[in-house]
This record gives C-alpha cells, structure tokens and sequence, in this order.
C-alpha cells in the first residue's frame, strides 16, 4: 500500500521532505531531540507518513546546516553540541547584531506599537517563567529588527546567527539566569526599541551590544567551575600509612 507521498508527484514529494525538515529543524534546535541521537530513517518515515526519499533529502538539508552528521556507516545523528567555536560565534552575533540595530535604526521604518507590543509579549512570558516562550518572543522581536532594515542579507545571516544561538542559550543561558537577570533583559530590549524608535543609531548599537554582552555573561558563566576550587585535595593519601 503507498504512503500518503508517494502516490502524489514529484513536487509533493518535495514539498513533503521541506515539512520533515521544518520539524526535525525545530526539534534539534529547541533540543526535543538530544545531541548526538540517532535518526532512524525507517521510524522517521513512519512518523511523518512518508517514503524514506523526503526523509534522506530532510536530512542532507538538516547536514547542509551542520545540525546533523552523518557517519561513515551513513547513519545520521543529531550532531553533537559543542562550544570549540563559542568565541568565534560570540564576535559574529555581537557584529551582526549591532549592524541590525543601527539599519533598523536608520530605515524610519519602525512603529511604536508594534515594537512595544513585542516587549510585552516577552516580559508576559518572563514573568510566567516560560523560557521557550519568552526565547521564542525575543527572537521574534530581534528578527524583526532585520526586517526594518529592508536588507535581505541581513536578514538572511542575521537568522542564521539567531538560530545558531539557540542550543546554547537553552543549555546554558536558562538554566543559570537568575530571576532578576531574566527580567532585567526585557529593561534592556525595551531600551534598544526606544532607541530604534528615536531614530539613533549610536544609542541602538550600544543597546544590543549591552543586550548580547549581559547574556553570554550569564553563558560564561555557566562554564565556571562549581566546587572544584573548593575541594581541599592537600590531604589525600594521609590514610595509606595506616594500611
């Protein structure tokens, strides 16, 4: 008996393999899927209803953005989450990012009410204590920055950027941000709308870099030693004169 796709034409098929990219992209990128999980073709074909041709080309796409790889054996994999490049992808979010602020500044573009309705929705989701909301809200309102810009090519890299983010803020920022520091960033994207909606493009670029510079302090953070310094190790052996 076919699958749903596969009696339908080519260009269904193709459309098929884009839905089974959409989700399985979402899924890694919010870590539904853990790092370094296998991806079974036969069960995600299953799942998705579909023949294995739109699973294999979701999964060329998903390896194309290095968030899955494939193995020698061609298994395929969640690829693992590393921080080798963290620094490198600090300094590109840092510049992309102000050069968002200050296109978006400089385009006349904005609209108050748009702008402070995207502040609510995400001090509405911080105060719920909703990090996935309220990480999905501010991506939103930052994207839309792009888009005041008019330029597609900061749109498109300034995306990437923000999605490349993702693993690492989920991991590393949510699950050391204390209440206050969460709140305290809705203050500081609320100062970067004021300062796009003012038109002032030195004000908007100091108010992302200090947006960005607080939370991968809070990363940074994140990878300090816990007890390690505290751990008195000048003692040990004491006992062995004693055996």
């Amino acid at each position: 008996m076919a699958t749903k796709l596969e009696a339908e034409p080519r260009k269904r098929g193709r459309r098929g393999a884009l839905q089974v990219y959409d989700v399985l992209r979402e899924e890694i990128l919010w870590l539904r899927i853990a790092p370094g999980s296998a991806l079974d073709e036969l069960a995600l074909a299953a799942r998705f209803e579909v023949s294995r041709t739109p699973i294999r080309e979701a999964l060329l796409l998903l390896a194309g953005e290095r968030l899955v790889t494939v193995l020698p054996n061609r298994t395929s994999i969640v690829a693992p989450f590393s921080l080798d490049n963290a620094g490198d992808y600090l300094d590109t979010a840092l510049i992309i990012s102000r050069a968002v602020a200050r296109a978006a500044a400089l385009s006349g573009r904005s609209e108050a009410a748009r702008l402070h309705e995207q502040v609510r929705r995400v001090e509405r989701a911080v105060r719920a204590d909703d990090f996935e909301a309220s990480l999905k809200r501010e991506l939103e309102a930052l994207r839309h920055l792009a888009e005041l810009s008019g330029n597609i090519f900061l749109v498109k890299f300034f995306g990437e950027v923000l999605d490349s983010g993702i693993r690492m803020r989920v991991l590393h920022y949510f699950p050391n941000s204390t209440t206050e520091e969460r709140r305290a960033s809705v203050g500081r994207l609320e100062a970067l709308h004021e300062a796009v909606l003012a038109g002032d493009a030195e004000e908007s670029d100091r108010a992302i870099e200090r947006m960005l510079l607080a939370d991968f302090t809070i990363i940074i953070r994140s990878l300090e030693p816990r007890f390690g310094a505290r751990m008195r190790l000048d003692r040990v052996g004491e006992g062995l004169g004693a055996l």
